[in-house]
């Protein structure tokens, strides 16, 4: 039975960790709380339309992304992060912030699954 394919990957957190499970798992955890706080009030700014808080959280939860490997939301926390900064493409933060959302929330789905937490 193959497995599906998982939405993030932690080969560079694997490197810095040297491949220590314990130290993954405690990062994982972490990650986990944070990122659910900080997409949940993503959403909140984005529902009210507040781009600056939009900037502070797009711009919080990059590097999170980028080290847990969710390359699918990878450009897309970025072009949240420059439209709230710049007021440029305002018309499309909701649907870019939905997205961003529904794919953390499927990691984290997967996460917890795949760390038994």
């Amino acid at each position: 039975m193959t497995e599906e394919p998982r939405l993030y990957n932690l080969q560079r957190l694997q490197e810095m960790g040297n491949n220590d499970t314990v130290f993954m798992r405690q990062v994982v955890v972490i990650f986990l709380q944070n990122i659910t706080a900080d997409a949940e009030e993503l959403v909140k700014a984005c529902n009210a339309k507040e781009n600056k808080t939009i900037h502070f959280f797009a711009h919080k939860m990059k590097s999170s992304i980028d080290l847990m490997g969710i390359e699918k939301i990878t450009q897309e926390i970025r072009n949240i992060e420059q439209a709230a900064k710049s007021n440029t493409d305002i018309e499309e933060l909701d649907s870019k912030v939905n997205f961003v959302n529904n794919i953390i929330l499927c990691v984290i789905r997967e996460m917890r699954e795949d760390f038994n937490l």
